[in-house]
Order: C-alpha cells, then sequence, then structure tokens
C-alpha cells in the first residue's frame, strides 16, 4: 500500500493513492483498497509490527514507537491490545487521495457500502497539483465533505474461543415468503439477477438477500431498489425501498415530480405499495402465472430493475447534492 499509519488509539489508517479517470478506474482503486484491508484484517500484532520492522528497517515495537511521539504517557500494553482489537474486527481508516477525486463521489459510496465486509470507516482526499516552474510543486490536500464518509453497523459474534464480525441487515423493508424453498435454492434463484447489467456505468448490481429478494443500492445512502418473488400470493415485482429513517424523506422530495417519474417507469408502474394502500411509493408487480418459465420471470425483473435506475438515480443524485 502507498502509506500506512497508526493512532494512540490503535487504530489504523491505510491509504491508496490513485489518478483519477473513468468510473472502471475507481472500481479497481476500491477493490484493491478494500483488498489490504481484508488482508490486514487477518493479522496479529505480532504480524503487524514484524510488518512495519521490515518495511522501515528499524527494530523493537515500531508501531507503538510511531504512537508515542503523539502521545507521550501511551501505555503499551493497552496501546498492544487496543490495537489487536482494531486489526481483528477490521476497525481501519480507508482513504483514497487523488486529483479531481469529487467525480463520482456518490458512486464511490454505493461500491463501499455494497462490497465491504469489515467495520471501517471511509474517507476520500482530494489533491490538488500547482506547478510553480523552476520553484516546484505545490501540493494541496482537500478533505472532501464528511457526508461522504460512510459509516456501517456490525454484530460483533462470540463463538467459543474466536469471533466472526457479520454486517447488520435492515430487515424493515424485507419480503416475506410464502413457502419453505431451502435458502440454497432461493439463492440460486436468484443468482443470475446477481449479474445483471444496467444502462447506468456507476450502477452496481443486485445483491441477494434472505430470504426470497434482491436489492441494488442507489445514490442516496439508506435507499436502493428491491426486486422480489413470492411464491405463496403467486406475485413479483421491484419497488422503491429503504430505511424507515430516510425512505420518508427521500419519497416526500420525489413525488414534486410524481407524474413525470411515473410517466418513465414501465407501464403499470404504481405510487402505491401493494398491501398497503395508505403508503406512498414506486412499484411495478407482475403475476408470477404470467411467465412460462423462470428465466422469463428473471428477464422481466431485471428489465424493471434497469427502469427503475434509469429513472431514480439521476434524481437520487440531486437530492444527494
Amino acid at each position: 500500500m502507498d502509506a500506512a499509519f497508526i493512532s494512540p488509539s490503535g487504530r489504523l489508517t491505510l491509504v491508496e493513492c490513485k489518478l483519477w479517470r473513468n468510473p472502471e478506474a475507481r472500481r479497481k482503486v476500491i477493490a484493491q483498497i478494500l483488498d489490504y484491508a481484508r488482508a490486514v484484517s487477518q493479522w496479529s500484532y505480532a504480524d503487524l509490527q514484524r510488518q512495519v520492522a521490515a518495511a522501515t528497517g528499524l527494530k523493537g515495537n515500531v508501531p507503538f514507537e510511531a504512537a508515542r511521539r503523539l502521545k507521550q504517557d501511551l501505555d503499551e500494553a493497552a496501546f498492544v491490545d487496543a490495537a489487536a482489537r482494531a486489526l481483528r474486527e477490521g476497525r481501519f481508516l480507508l482513504l483514497i487521495a487523488g486529483d479531481g477525486i469529487r467525480e463520482g463521489v456518490t458512486s464511490m459510496a454505493e461500491l463501499i457500502t455494497r462490497n465491504a465486509t469489515l467495520g471501517f470507516s471511509f474517507g476520500l482526499v482530494e489533491v490538488a497539483l500547482y506547478e510553480f516552474g523552476d520553484q516546484g510543486l505545490a501540493v494541496q490536500p482537500r478533505v472532501v465533505a464528511k457526508t461522504e464518509t460512510i459509516e456501517r453497523t456490525f454484530i460483533y459474534v462470540q463463538k467459543s474461543d474466536s469471533g466472526e464480525l457479520r454486517d447488520a441487515i435492515d430487515d424493515s423493508e424485507t419480503a416475506t415468503s410464502g413457502n419453505s424453498v431451502s435458502v440454497t435454492e432461493e439463492r440460486a434463484w436468484w443468482d443470475p439477477l446477481t449479474r445483471t447489467l444496467f444502462d447506468d456505468p456507476e450502477q452496481t448490481p443486485p445483491a441477494y438477500r434472505y430470504p426470497n429478494h434482491v436489492r441494488a443500492s442507489l445514490p442516496v445512502q439508506g435507499i436502493w431498489l428491491t426486486a422480489y418473488r413470492s411464491m405463496g400470493d403467486g406475485i413479483c415485482g421491484v419497488f422503491l425501498s429503504g430505511k424507515k429513517t430516510e425512505l420518508p424523506r427521500v419519497l416526500d422530495q420525489l413525488n414534486e415530480e410524481r407524474e413525470q417519474i411515473l410517466a418513465e417507469l414501465p407501464g403499470g408502474t404504481m405510487d402505491r405499495l401493494k398491501g398497503d394502500p395508505e403508503r406512498l411509493g414506486f412499484a411495478s408487480y407482475a403475476q408470477l402465472e404470467d411467465f412460462t418459465n423462470d428465466d422469463e420471470c428473471r428477464t422481466w425483473l431485471a428489465q424493471q430493475l434497469n427502469h427503475f435506475a434509469n429513472t431514480f438515480r439521476p434524481r437520487l443524485k440531486v437530492i444527494l447534492r
């Protein structure tokens, strides 16, 4: 990695420096820094001390000595314990530094939220470069707005002498299933949908959610598209959904363009959610019996997801700004 820092609290900051160009390059940067974080989260404190010593050529407890320069009364044992715990839980600050980094920040947040499996924080630093002829180069770092720092919630599950860090799932909008299909079978049914290609190159593929649906993240954190299939009710559908704390505010703003949005969405799209006519929303439904096979059903769901993404992504970017 390009640079690493450690704080007196034992928390690592990992930095990746890149030139900022196209969306594909951004995805590669994200994948790279997430790979670093996953690898380092497997280390013990002894591993960290060894790697730092090898990189710097210095002997002894180099991470502790570096942190003690900031806090003279730092206790070594407490620092080592805190750093080991932060490593185990993946509680890092991941920073990407680059030129012109503000472009695509929204999609960056989506990709981090979609792919991350550790308890880290994420930040962006835009680096401006100014040339002064023979006098050299001036480098000015600018911290991108705090609102772009990604916060994630995790549950630490203790299993005898080991632990597991799990992403906490918000089930406020979970669709329900009317049958007892196994998780393996259900996941296999949805697998082709998780490879959906969208018109928008910044739209990430949907992710499977137990028991019977997939979610595609959108520019506003806490808002997503849900595609689901209910064997018990004999229907499938796609709708705009999200956390109870975020969705009403977003819907209030979107409803100012309600007629235009419905005109852009596929024919038959409703502005109420099925089963709850008092609840505003945008949803498209179909009867399972209308499809001759599962592939037809999945194709229809993928098309609806694409239409919904094309309609809502630009509007949610405006809301985010």
